[in-house]
């Protein structure tokens, strides 16, 4: 059963300074959550924006150079970049209790499942 569909394809939208991308994530379940992994590297806490509206979970990231101002610039290969990354959630997972940690580049996103669709042990009478 998958319950994170993409909203959006991998393309990358880029202006000469900037480009957004979906980042690369991987989702795994356990009995307890869903374990949403998305690289985002060079982004420090502050540049994280992650939102659950309706039906969505939205990541948002920036990553911005960060250059002393007395430097010139005298070349450069690295754009900034936007990371943004929607998943649509669907009735099986708790909203209120979705938690992230960002760790050197690498955000993780805990979504727990709904009380209703976990497994649950049935006892025998008689």
């Amino acid at each position: 059963m998958n319950l994170f569909n993409r909203s959006q394809d991998r393309t990358a939208t880029q202006t000469p300074d900037r480009r957004t991308v979906t980042p690369r994530y991987r989702v795994e379940e356990t009995s307890e959550a869903y374990a949403v992994t998305a690289l985002v590297p060079g982004v420090e806490r502050s540049g994280v924006e992650t939102t659950i509206d309706g039906e969505n979970l939205t990541v948002q990231a920036r990553r911005a150079s960060r250059v002393p101002s007395e430097w010139t610039p005298l070349h450069r290969e690295t754009l900034d970049v936007d990371y943004r990354l929607v998943l649509e959630l669907d009735h099986r997972v708790n909203r209120e209790a979705v938690g992230a940690e960002l760790n050197q580049g690498v955000l993780k996103l805990t979504v727990p499942k709904a009380e209703a669709v976990k497994p649950r042990r049935i006892e025998i009478k008689g």
